[in-house]
C-alpha cells in the first residue's frame, strides 16, 4: 500500500505539473495575444467577473470537500455501496448548487456598473459577457461528483490529461479568435464550450475506469454518517466564507476604488502569481489523496514523520518560487508587455510577502484537512475573510493597491499562519506544535537572507532584452538552489530526503 500511495504521488505530480507547464505556456500566449488586441480593460473586466463568480460559489457551501474525505474510508476498503450512496447525495447536490448560482447570478446582473469605477473604455455589452461567465460556471458543476471518484482513487493524472486536452481546445481557439476577429464575445464562449468537453471527457473516462459507479442504487448511508457530513459541511461553509472573502473580494475592491486600467495591469502580475500559487496546490492535490489514504492506515507517528518530510520538500519549493517573484517579476514584466505595464516596485514587495504566507501553510492544512479536523477552527477563515475585507477597504484610500495586498497579509497572519498548526498537534498528534513552529521560523529566516542576497547579486545583470532576462532566471535557479543546499545541509529532513534520492538512484 505504501508503494502504491507513492507511485500514485509521483504519477499524480509529474502530469499535474506536465499539465500546468502547458497551461501557462498557453496562458501567457493567450495574455500576449489579448493585451496586443484588447488593452487592459477588457483583461480587468476578466479579473471582476471571475471574482464575482467566485463569490457565488458560496453556494457550494465546502460540501465537495466534506464528501471527498467522506469516500477515502470507503476507497481505501472498496467499498462500492457506500462509495454510490455518497455520490448520489454529491450529484444531488450540485444540481441544486448550480440552480442556486444561476439565481443568484441573475440577480446581481442589475448592479454590474457599482463594482465599476468610472465608465470602462469598452465596446461590449458588459450584462451579455458576465452571462456568459454565469453560464460556464454552472456548468462546471454538473460532473463535479465524477471528478472526486478520481481524486480519491489517487488519479489525478487522468483529471490532468483530461485538462491538458482541454486547454488546447480552449487556448487555441481563443488565440485564432483574437487574432482573426478580435472578438471578447468569441473568447468567453469558447471558454464555455471548453468546460463542456472536460466534462464530457470526465463522464467517458469514469464510466471506463469505474463502471461499479451507479447513482440509480437504493444504498444509503447511516445516520451518524449523515451526522458528520451535516457537521463537517457546516464547518467548511465558514471556511469558504472566509477563503472567498480573502481569494475573490480584492479584485472587486481594486475595480471600485481605482479603475479597470489598474485591476487590468494589477492581473498581469496576478497571473504570474496564480501560476505559482497553482503549481504549489498541485503539488500538493497530487500528494493528498496519498495522505488521505496514509491517515487512514497509518498511526499518527507514522504521519507526522511523512508530514515532516513533505513540509520540508513543500516548504523549500514555496522558497524558491519567493526568491524568484521577488528578483525577477520587474523585469519579466518590462520584457513581455514593456514599461506602460510595470506597477511599483513597492507592489512587488507585498505580492511576494502574501505569496510566502499564503503558500507555505498549504501543506501543514493539506494534512488538517485529510484528517477530518474541519470543526474545530470552522470561525477560522470567516475571521480571515472579516479582517481581509476591512483591512483592504480601510487601507486602499490610504495606500492603493498596496494597501489592497497588505491587507490580505494581515488576514493570512493573523487568522491563518498559526491556527491550523495549533489544530492540527492539538486535536489529532495530541501534542505541543512548539517544533514545527520552530522549523517554520527557519524557513522563514533562511528564505529571506537568500533572497535578499540574490536580489543583490542580480542587480548587477542589466535589463532590456529577452536575453538578459534568461540570464538572470538562470543566477537565480542555480544559486538560490545552492544557498538552500547549504542552509538545509544538516537538517534532517535534508538527509532523509537524500537517503530516499540514493534509494531511487541505486533502483534505477
Amino acid at each position: 500500500m505504501a508503494a502504491s500511495r507513492t507511485k500514485n504521488s509521483i504519477k499524480n505530480t509529474v502530469f499535474s505539473l506536465a499539465n500546468y507547464l502547458l497551461k501557462v505556456v498557453l496562458l501567457f500566449a493567450v495574455r500576449t495575444v489579448f493585451v496586443w488586441k484588447l488593452g487592459s480593460e477588457y483583461l480587468g473586466l476578466n479579473s471582476l467577473f471571475s471574482n464575482i463568480l467566485t463569490i457565488l460559489s458560496l453556494a457550494e457551501t465546502g460540501f465537495g470537500s466534506a464528501i471527498v474525505f467522506a469516500l477515502y474510508k470507503p476507497t481505501a476498503e472498496n467499498d462500492t455501496e457506500k462509495i454510490n450512496a455518497l455520490l448520489k447525495i454529491y450529484k444531488k447536490f450540485y444540481n441544486i448548487v448550480a440552480i442556486i448560482v444561476l439565481v443568484l447570478g441573475l440577480i446581481i446582473l442589475p448592479f454590474l456598473p457599482y463594482l465599476i469605477s468610472g465608465q470602462p473604455d469598452v465596446e461590449i455589452n458588459i450584462y451579455l459577457v458576465y452571462f456568459i461567465y454565469l453560464l460556464n460556471t454552472v456548468v462546471s458543476y454538473f460532473c463535479a461528483h465524477r471528478r472526486a471518484v478520481l481524486y480519491t482513487n489517487q488519479r489525478n493524472d487522468v483529471e490532468s490529461k483530461i485538462s491538458s486536452i482541454g486547454l488546447i481546445f480552449v487556448n487555441g481557439f481563443q488565440i485564432l479568435a483574437l487574432c482573426l476577429f478580435a472578438n471578447y464575445y468569441a473568447y468567453c464562449i469558447i471558454i464555455v464550450l471548453g468546460t463542456v468537453l472536460e466534462s464530457a471527457l470526465v463522464f467517458f473516462a469514469t464510466r471506463k475506469m469505474y463502471p461499479y459507479i451507479n447513482l440509480k442504487t437504493d444504498a444509503k448511508i447511516s445516520q451518524g454518517e449523515k451526522k458528520d457530513l451535516i457537521k463537517n459541511t457546516y464547518s467548511l461553509l465558514l471556511h469558504k466564507i472566509g477563503g472567498i472573502f480573502v481569494t475573490s473580494t480584492d479584485s472587486i475592491i481594486i475595480s471600485a476604488y481605482l479603475g479597470l486600467t489598474i485591476l487590468g495591469i494589477y492581473s498581469n502580475y496576478l497571473l504570474i502569481y496564480t501560476s505559482l500559487t497553482t503549481i504549489a496546490t498541485l503539488l500538493l492535490n497530487a500528494v493528498k489523496g496519498s495522505i488521505g489514504n496514509l491517515v487512514a492506515t497509518k498511526s499518527t507517528d507514522e504521519v507526522e514523520k511523512t508530514q515532516n518530510k513533505l513540509v520540508f520538500a513543500y516548504n523549500w519549493f514555496i522558497s524558491f518560487c519567493t526568491i524568484c517573484l521577488f528578483c525577477l517579476y520587474q523585469p519579466f514584466i518590462k520584457t513581455w508587455l514593456g514599461t506602460d505595464y510595470l506597477l511599483n516596485f513597492s507592489v512587488v514587495i507585498c505580492i511576494c510577502v502574501n505569496f510566502y504566507f499564503y503558500t507555505s501553510r498549504n501543506m501543514i492544512n493539506g494534512f488538517k484537512e485529510a484528517t477530518g479536523l474541519f470543526y474545530y477552527d470552522r470561525y477560522r477563515s470567516l475571521i480571515e475573510g472579516i479582517v481581509n475585507l476591512v483591512a483592504s477597504l480601510i487601507l486602499v484610500q490610504f495606500m492603493g493597491l498596496e494597501g489592497v495586498i497588505i491587507g490580505t497579509i494581515i488576514s493570512t497572519i493573523t487568522a491563518c499562519y498559526w491556527v491550523e498548526p495549533v489544530v492540527l498537534y492539538k486535536h489529532y498528534y495530541k501534542k505541543s506544535p512548539k517544533k514545527y513552529f520552530l522549523k517554520a521560523l527557519f524557513y522563514m529566516v533562511v528564505t529571506t537572507a537568500i533572497t535578499a542576497v540574490l536580489y543583490f547579486i542580480i542587480s548587477f545583470i542589466p535589463d532590456g532584452s529577452i536575453w538578459w532576462l534568461i540570464l538572470k532566471f538562470a543566477v537565480c535557479i542555480m544559486l538560490s538552489n545552492v544557498l538552500l543546499i547549504l542552509a538545509y545541509l544538516p537538517t534532517k529532513e535534508f538527509k532523509e530526503w537524500l537517503a530516499l534520492i540514493k534509494d531511487a538512484l541505486k533502483g534505477l
